[in-house]
């Protein structure tokens, strides 16, 4: 398969849709129907992401800021009094599913979100790759807001129209699948590259301790160094001769990331960067549709974290690098991640 590597390359890669097309289903093993819209091209994109988007702009997730605070600081309390934390299972993963369900408004789902792990494919009940638990809720959910419609984010998908048709039941699971597992694993990795790095780096930890409006420029380069999402697939329509059998391509987001004639030292974190030109949460119109909410989740917890910790240690950890040439040096996922606290 292809590899589109390179800032410039990827950028412009990304743009070009009528040529690499997003056009396509993964995760085979696990659906049998498309992640929605990132699965679609214009203009069916733009259509299918409006009905979405509003829940995630900046302004209507600055609503929510206060509530993410009451839920994040109860987390920190709660690892201040024991002392020590496992980052994945007691921080981050709960403070994923709990603004999960204030910005969806679904706090009832909260716990079985949770139960999903940090893969939401995988589950710590059986370990085994598969899509059925996802399957039963997403059937059980939309089954129920038929019988009794909400205002909920889910009750507004089922509602909703597609250039004055219904959306199909498929078209619902697609769009529900795509904000229960698409962010989950890089806020993850985020939360966990964050607090690892700046536990060995006490000049930096100091000076964000002491003013905070550094940190949106610190979590801007750890997104872009830790690149959580690597690489994504496209259907290469200029290559492609039998639709049944479509040429593919990857673009490297981390290459883009990590790319020297773009970013002067980039295995480096430096928060004097300026514009930071990172991809790591895509590009074009295909950008993250969560950026915002993973920014500022992360943002408030790095907050009150460096409010009521002078210094923490890792006590244990367990990362899987990257095996791809040039970025061994960049954690792939972070499987386990436990620190000592220091008050």
């Amino acid at each position: 398969m292809k590899l589109i590597t390179g800032n410039a390359n990827v950028r412009a890669a990304a743009r070009d849709y009528e040529r690499y097309s997003s056009d396509l289903q993964g995760d085979q093993d696990v659906r049998d129907y498309k992640q929605l819209p990132l699965e679609v091209d214009p203009p069916m994109h733009s259509s299918i992401r409006s009905l979405i988007a509003p829940v995630f702009t900046k302004d209507s997730l600055a609503h929510h800021e206060p509530e993410f605070r009451t839920l994040i600081t109860a987390l920190v309390e709660k690892a201040k009094a024991a002392g020590e934390v496992e980052v994945i299972s007691q921080l981050a993963l709960p403070m994923i599913v709990q603004c999960l369900g204030v910005v969806f408004g679904r706090p009832q789902d909260v716990d079985e979100w949770y139960s999903w792990g940090p893969d939401t494919w995988i589950t710590d009940e059986d370990g085994i790759r598969h899509g059925d638990h996802l399957d039963r809720y997403l059937k059980k959910t939309f089954d129920e807001l038929d019988a009794h419609p909400t205002d909920d984010l889910f009750g507004q998908v089922n509602r909703a129209e597609l250039d004055g048709r219904p959306l199909t039941r498929l078209e619902k699971y697609g769009i529900a699948n795509l904000v229960l597992a698409g962010g989950r694993d890089t806020v993850v990795k985020l939360v966990c590259g964050s607090l690892s790095y700046l536990a060995h780096n006490d000049k930096l930890r100091a000076s964000l301790a002491a003013d905070s409006d550094g940190l949106p420029g610190f979590i801007s380069e750890m997104v872009r160094f830790l690149s959580p999402l690597p690489m994504m697939h496209r259907v290469d329509k200029q290559e492609t001769t039998d639709p049944e059998n479509p040429s593919f391509v990857w673009l490297s987001f981390i290459s883009a990331n990590h790319d020297e004639t773009a970013i002067e030292c980039p295995s480096e974190i430096r928060l004097d960067r300026g514009a930071n030109p990172h991809l790591g949460f895509g590009y074009g119109r295909h950008s993250c549709i969560g950026l915002h909410l993973a920014q500022l989740q992360t943002r408030i917890l790095l907050e009150i974290w460096l409010s009521e910790f002078d210094a923490w240690s890792v006590g244990e950890d367990s990362i899987v690098h990257h095996n791809l040439e040039g970025y061994a040096h960049v954690p792939s996922s972070y499987e386990k991640l436990a620190l000592k606290l220091h008050s």
